[in-house]
């Protein structure tokens, strides 16, 4: 598997999965365009190399969308890969306390984020003879907590798009597909680690519900997204990936 000349974009490329996602794809010779939140510090992106660059983005932004789009073409020629790798996941909200502002927060960055890179990078893709777009989902999609109801709702949602989208890109060759990580060990993971909990108990908890005995980890994740993305699987679209160590076998 091979990515040398094609142009990589993903957004949230600064976290746990996007950090992985980057450096595999600088393996598999790609540039990459990385993006993250205004104000981030993406200054250790530079050291990854002459092929790796930042590029600050609020995914929200119809606006910053079109003016990051605008300026990958201009200095690449093309986009080949987008990968929706933005989100926002604030636990232990139970549902019957949730504010609308929080429900809209997760579907912001979540599902318009992902809706807003689909159409952008579509549009840009279809000049240029197509390319791959992956959208993050998760496991949440399907396993309903009601302490996580708007992540939950927001990731059942981007599975939607992603199918939406395949159908509209074929004619333009643009192929969307969906991740669906189960418990990955990242600081978004962690985040679930109630005040006093012990982290082994929660290990414990996660291992009982993968088949597979352990967490996930983001060269996991990254190597099912370079398979969706890679030209020789051209055949791939509206795939709904499980990178869950059998999570959803149940």
């Amino acid at each position: 598997m091979s990515f040398e000349n094609r142009t990589v974009f993903i957004t949230g490329g600064l976290g746990g999965i996007g950090g992985g996602l980057t450096r595999h794809f600088l393996d598999l010779g790609a540039f990459v365009v990385v993006s993250d939140r205004p104000g981030a510090d993406g200054s250790a992106i530079a050291s990854l190399g002459e092929r790796a660059s930042f590029l600050p983005m609020d995914v929200r932004s119809e606006a910053g969308w079109a003016l990051a789009l605008e300026g990958i073409v201009a200095s690449h020629g093309k986009l080949d890969v987008l990968v929706n790798n933005a989100g926002v996941f604030t636990p232990g909200i139970p549902f019957e306390d949730m504010t609308l502002a929080q429900w809209r927060a997760h579907m912001d960055v979540n599902l318009d984020g992902s809706f807003l890179g689909c159409r952008f990078a579509m549009n840009a893709m279809a000049k240029t003879g197509g390319g791959a777009i992956v959208n993050l989902s998760s496991g949440l999609a399907y396993i309903m907590l009601s302490d996580a109801a708007a992540y939950c709702v927001s990731k059942a949602a981007v599975l939607a798009l992603t199918r939406l989208a395949a159908k509209a890109g074929g004619k333009h060759r643009v192929r969307v597909n969906a991740v669906l990580p189960g418990a990955i060990d990242t600081p978004m993971l962690w985040s679930n680690l109630r005040e006093g909990q012990d982290p082994q108990a929660l290990t414990d908890m996660l291992l009982k519900q993968h088949p597979i005995g352990r967490l996930g980890e983001v060269t996991d994740v990254a190597k099912a997204i370079a398979f969706l993305c890679d030209p020789e699987n051209s055949f791939v679209t509206g795939a709904m990936l499980a990178v869950d160590g059998g999570q959803l076998v149940d």
